[in-house]
This record gives structure tokens, sequence and C-alpha cells, in this order.
């Protein structure tokens, strides 16, 4: 069984406190970057759309051309 900690009100000043492990800590903070990253790159490629900076193929055979 797990051991329980209260931690006092006045520690986390009456706001919930969520306690995990570190490996699962590292985990959520890796995928946290990897989503941002996809995000970011999602706003840059919308922006260059809407500029004309890229161009749209409707299937794959239009690239060899």
């Amino acid at each position: 069984m797990d051991t329980v900690f209260t931690i006092p009100r006045s520690v986390t000043q009456g706001e919930e406190l969520i306690v995990v492990r570190r490996k699962k800590y590292e985990q959520l903070k890796k995928h946290l970057a990897e989503v941002k990253d996809a995000l970011a790159k999602i706003r840059q490629g919308e922006k260059e759309l809407r500029e004309g900076k890229t161009r749209i193929f409707k299937s794959l055979t239009e690239l060899r051309r």
C-alpha cells in the first residue's frame, strides 16, 4: 500500500496538489513539448498557406509534374 501524506493548505495556498512519480512527470513533460512543437508547425503551415507559399496537391501523382 502506498504511503499517504497530507499537505497543509498553508503550503499549497489552498490549491489542490497532485504528486506523481518522476518518471511519469518526465513522460508528461516530454509529451507536452512534442504537442507544443506540433501545434507550432501547424500554425506555421497555416500561415504559409494563407500567404500562398504552399501548393495543395489532390493526389501524389501531381508531385511528379
